[in-house]
This record gives C-alpha cells, structure tokens and sequence, in this order.
C-alpha cells in the first residue's frame, strides 16, 4: 500500500504510539509530523491521500486542523482521522469541536492494537478515491507557509486562522443556500442543517424584510412567553412595518416567561439598507464565546447579497399573482416587456458581480420580418411572434428570463452562463425555428412557410454595471449576423 501516503501528526505528549505502529504495519507511505503546521506545509508542498492526528497539538488544535482542511474546496474531500483526548489545560473553542467535521474520531480507549482504525482509515481512502479525489488537490488549500518557533507569532497566526476558518464556513453555507434562493422551504433547510454545525443554541433564525417581513426560527424547549417577548423585540429593532409571518420548527415550552439570557441580533445588510437579521439565542447568559459571536457576525456580512436576490425573486412572485403583473407582460406573446427585461438584467449584473459569476445576452431577431408581414398579413405576423415566443419558453432553462425585445425581437438573460454557453442556445433558437413550418397560421400560402432568426450573444466584463453595455454589445453581434447572411448566431 505504498501508494497511499498517510501524514500522522501527533505531540510529543501523545498516546497513539500503537495506532502509528499499525500504519507502519499496514505498509502505507507514513509521514510523520510533530504539529499542524507542519502537516499544513507537508499539504502544500507534496498532498497526501489522508491524515490522521492527534487532538492535543502544541501549536494547532486538531479539531481547528480538521476544520481547516474540511473547508477547503481543494482538500474537503481527503479522510481525516482524529484520536486521543485533550489535555486538561486546553481550551478548545466549542465553535471547532462542534464543526471540526472529521471522518473518523476514536479515543483513548477504543484505539485497541490499531487494527480497526487503519482498515476503515483504508476504507475511507478509497471512498475518497472514487469520489474524484486525489493527493494533489490538497496543495492549493493555502496560499502561505507555517515556519514558526516564537510562540508569539504562533499566537497570531491561530488567530488569523481562525479568522480564515471563520469567514469560509460563513461563506460556505452562504454558498450552499444560494443554490436554493427560489424555494423557501429548501434554503432554510439548508441554513438549519450548516447552522447546527457551528452553532450551540436554544434559538436559531433569519429574519427578511420585505413587503411583507418574513421570519423562521427553531427553536426547542424555549417557554412561550420568552420567544413572544423576543419576536416583540425584534419587530421593535428592525423596525418592521407589519407583523412577520413565522415558520417555527421545534416545540415550545409553557412556564415563566422570562427574557433570554444571550440574544445575538447580527442586522444583514444590502446596499446600505437593512434586509434582515440573523437571530441566535441561549436560555444562559454568556453562553456565545467569541468565536461563536465572529461567526455570526461573518455570516450576517455574507447574507446580505443572497437575502437581496431572495426579496427580488419574491418580488417577482408578487408580480406573477397581483395586478401589477400585467405591467410586465407582453400582451401578445405572454413574454415579460422591455422595461421589466431591463430591471431584471440590472439586478442579474449587480447579482453575478459580487459573486463573480458569468451571465450573458441574447437578442434573437426575425429576418425579414416587414416583408413577412407584407406578404402574409400582420395577423400572420402575430401568429408567428406568439409561435416563436412558445418555443423560447420550452428551449430555455428555468433560471433564463425571456422578454420580446422589439417588434419583431426577443432577448433572452442566461444567468451563470458564458458567451459560449450563450451560442449553445443561439443555435438551439436558430436551428429550432428554421424546422418551424408556419404555414398553418396563413390562408394565403399553399405549401409551407419559412422564417430564420438571427442572434447576437454577449457575456458580461464584470467591469461595467450598466446594462446598456452588454445590450450594446449583443447588438453589434446581431447587426454582424444580419451583414452576414443572416439566420446564424454572432457572439459579441
């Protein structure tokens, strides 16, 4: 088993001399390593297939080692193997012990002779193995080097660490309710599942502002009377115009209502104005550590850009079911119009930037379409607008908007797509409404009707926030496309 390389970290203190023997007796590529930043460096420089340490380390917690491969996009999928117990003088922050995330942890006790732990160590190398993991991903986890001896610098260098593994479980889960943003139900579950996590509370929630305010607790054992005077609180503090509309998830309790002893109220902003909150609460006072209360703090900064996109796609619900709907609408092809295609670019443009994120543009344009509706009648024309109009709605994702343009023009936005993905689709349009025979909306053709399309596609710089500029863009490619030949697809 030479070619699985094992780093084993363990102090000068530890007790795991028989799990090392058993890695030796297993024949794996051993490493052996006195502290986590020498494993952190033995990573960067030359990967491993797994690592087992020790809890009690001299210079980095093992829990805090574990959490910090656990939440790297490059090493998250390497085994981690955690054994031993931490010496009576430590302190450990809850924060890593709850989220350290390791794949195996065994103590003292049910060490044994090694045997068992190498053989599910082994199992777990090769589960990581089909999950498309190799050694070498772990050496892009960071970018700096661990060669410390002052235990002053060392101090610092926990610190920034934590400050490291703080902001990217923050904006992990940030990341992973992103995913959800148009199903409620799903991004809390999301939120709820990372939450628990990292966060050791009575009362866990979110809060978001909108027309109409919205908020999800769990919370399990808190009395009655104490979570009524918290959501009081919070409609006081953030000052809500109407009262919140609550999904509560646990059960509550009867008996004295009290205030609760830790309230973490961290606001969550967007654009300078308030659109929510992230609500952490504790039946005993001071229960939050520091890190805990970084953590929160980390988290409310990163769900600023995600709270924004949910309260536009409300927004946008709101429209679907309420009079002003018809605002945005296209009375023809049943497509939104120019004015709303325009808002919801902007809002895409500010979207993918602070994500760095791609989108792109399509302007899809009937050839010829005057003559068309000369030789066949505008009725025919209108026949073929709404035809057309169809078939975007089935050829386009769910996540794509689509609006008529012009008279005789479409525009479509394709969100987390390049330039190139953009063309896909062009040619999906183009190739689509080429096969149309239009003939069965006409009573002055016999035989069948053809009509082409012609599209410019543009992808957004990243540096311009403007729609103007990538609309500009897309309709040079489409003039291009028209000079051309038409009925083909130009990238911009």
């Amino acid at each position: 088993m030479a070619d699985i390389k094992v780093l084993y970290v363990e102090d000068a203190k530890s007790s795991g001399g028989t799990l090392r023997q058993a890695l030796k007796d297993a024949q794996v590529n051993l490493v052996l390593l006195g502290g986590g930043f020498d494993a952190l460096d033995e990573l960067i420089d030359s990967g491993a297939d797994a690592i087992v340490s020790c809890l009690d380390l001299s210079d980095l917690p093992g829990y805090q080692l574990s959490q910090l491969i656990k939440s790297s996009a490059g090493a998250s999928k390497m085994p981690v193997v955690l054994f031993g117990t931490v010496s009576m003088g430590a302190r450990i922050d809850p924060l890593w012990i709850k989220g350290s995330q390791c794949d195996l942890y065994v103590a003292d006790r049910d060490i044994g002779n090694g045997t068992d732990v190498v053989k599910q160590l082994l199992e777990l190398v090769e589960k990581s193995r089909s999950a498309g993991f190799n050694r070498s991903q772990a050496s892009s986890m960071l970018k700096c080097r661990f060669n410390f001896s002052s235990s002053k610098v060392l101090e610092s260098s926990q610190k920034l660490l934590d400050e490291l593994l703080i902001s990217r479980n923050a904006t992990t889960l940030v990341s992973d309710m992103f995913k959800e943003a148009g199903n409620r139900k799903a991004l809390l579950d999301v939120f709820y599942r990372g939450a628990a996590a990292f966060i050791e509370a009575d009362l866990v929630g979110l809060v978001v502002i909108g027309e109409a305010p919205w908020a999800s607790f769990s919370a399990d054992g808190v009395v009655s009377g104490s979570y009524k005077k918290l959501v009081d609180r919070l409609t006081n503090e953030l000052e809500l115009r109407s009262a919140l509309e609550i999904d509560l998830r646990g059960e509550l309790v009867e008996g004295t209502a009290k205030d609760l002893g830790s309230v973490q109220i961290v606001p969550v902003v967007a654009q300078s104005r308030a659109v929510g909150a992230l609500v952490v609460a504790s039946k005993d006072r001071n229960s939050f550590s520091d890190q805990a209360i970084a953590f929160g703090e980390q988290l409310g900064m990163a769900l600023g850009p995600l709270f924004e996109l949910v309260l536009a796609k409300e927004a946008i619900a709101n429209l679907e079911s309420a009079a002003a709907y018809n605002a945005s609408i296209d009375s023809l092809t049943g497509l939104y119009n120019l004015e709303f295609f325009v808002g919801f670019l902007q809002q895409q443009l500010l979207f993918s930037f602070r994500q760095r994120l791609p989108v792109a543009v399509a302007i899809i344009d009937i050839d010829n379409f005057e003559k068309i509706n000369e030789q066949y009648g505008v009725e025919f024309g209108d026949g073929a607008l709404m035809t057309i109009a169809s078939r975007l709605l089935n050829i386009t994702r769910s996540s794509d908007l689509i609006a008529r343009y012009g008279s005789d023009q479409f525009a479509v936005v394709l969100p987390n797509t390049d330039v190139a993905g953009a063309k896909v689709l062009g040619e999906k349009v183009r190739s689509e409404v080429e096969s149309i025979d239009f003939s069965g909306t006409s009573s002055i053709s016999s035989g069948p009707v053809r009509i082409t399309v012609s599209v410019g596609c543009a992808s957004f710089n990243m540096e311009d926030l403007n729609p103007e500029t990538i609309l500009r863009d897309a309709k040079v490619a489409l003039r291009k496309a028209k000079d051309e030949g038409r009925n083909r697809v130009i990238l911009g």
